[in-house]
This record gives C-alpha cells, structure tokens and sequence, in this order.
C-alpha cells in the first residue's frame, strides 16, 4: 500500500510503497537512499464542515487552520472532523508553490504529434484533452493516443492571498480515467498538484515540474 514518506535531505513529501522497494530516490534532489531513511508520514482524516469534501492531512499541521481545495475556505483546526472511512487522497490538503506550473511528457512521445513537450498551464481553469476539431478544451494535446479523451481533466490554478499558487486536478469524466500518481482519482476527487507528481491520460504520462 503507498503511503507518504519524507526526504531526509530536502523533506520533500514522496509517495510510494515501502514495502515494495529497498531504496528511494527523491525527484526534488536526487537524493538517493534505503528506504528506512525515508520518514513514513501520519495522516489524519478530516472533512471540510463547509462543503463536506473528505481531506488527508498530515497529523504535524493536523492542529493548524488549514484551507480546503474545493470550496478554498478556511477550516478550523477545532472544527476538522474524522471519518471513519474515506476514498484515498494522496496529497496533503495544502501544497502551494510560487509560480504556475507546467506539465513534461514523460511517457507516450510514440504517440505525441508535436516537438514542443512542455504544456504551460495558464493561471484559472485549464482543461486538458485529445485535439479534435470537435474539441472545445483550452489546452488541446497533439497526440495519437486514442485511450484520451478530448475532454480528459482539469488543471484550475488559484492565487492565494500570500501570492502563492494551488494547482487542483481533477478527471473530466473522461473514458479511461485520470491518474495521479499511478491512482485513478475518483468522480468529483480534487488532488492538490506539487512539483514531481506524475499525471496519466490514456495512455500518456506527464510529470508536474517547475
């Protein structure tokens, strides 16, 4: 089962089953290391008391107001409620950078049409999907990957009031799914992006880079 653990170089968060693999690397520093030096990270629970969107957060900021992805309203450590079960959500509820990210393909580049492989994500709502003259998606990918959808997901990148970026991702009730990470985000899932996290479409991968 994955779960988070942190680098001990940087202390970036990563995501991975400890049981599966004997060494880690970090995608931030290259770091590379017996995955027993990697700190296994608790999570908590928790449901946003405005619009009811289940949340994982670590337990260290557990006891800290913290801002909800969805509604981007805040919630009150006193008022964060624990569930007894919820769907997964591999990211902690906050995770801002200070610049708009962008997406690197990684994996599909038989299937992909054009030179440039970088996709700049534009501040607001980015919607991702195969191109199509019957598309209507703002970023439209030149691939050949028939497993993508023309409307697959959805990158909306928010200012915070500290000049900050969240970058929300979601599935665009697309016919094969979106992946994070290499888990499949449920209808209405809302994952909070950081730089180094793997994003697949059909059968395209991207990673989330600076």
């Amino acid at each position: 089962m994955k779960t988070k653990s942190t680098c001990p170089a940087c202390n970036t968060v990563l995501i991975f089953d400890r049981t599966a693999i004997r060494t880690a690397k970090c995608p931030k520093c290259d770091h590379l290391g017996n995955v027993k030096d990697f700190r296994e990270v608790p999570m908590k629970n928790v449901e946003c008391p405005h619009c009811k969107v289940g949340l994982k957060v670590p337990e260290s900021v557990a006891h800290k107001d913290t801002t909800c992805p969805k509604c981007m309203r805040t919630i009150g450590a006193k008022n964060m409620a624990e569930e007894e079960e919820m769907s997964p959500t591999d990211r902690p509820s906050i995770l801002r950078e200070y610049r708009v990210g962008k997406l690197e393909l990684v994996d599909g580049e038989d299937m992909w049409l054009s030179p440039q492989k970088i996709v700049t994500l534009v501040r607001g709502i980015n919607t991702l999907g195969r191109k199509s003259p019957n598309s209507v998606v703002s970023i439209q990918l030149e691939t050949s990957d028939s497993f993508m959808s023309r409307c697959h997901a959805k990158i909306e990148v928010k200012m915070t009031a500290d000049s900050t970026f969240v970058h929300h991702l979601s599935d665009a009730d697309s016919a094969n799914g979106t992946y994070h990470n290499g888990d499949a985000l449920e209808a209405e899932e809302i994952i909070n992006l950081a730089f180094g996290d793997t994003i697949r479409m059909g059968q395209t991968t991207f990673k989330f880079v600076e």
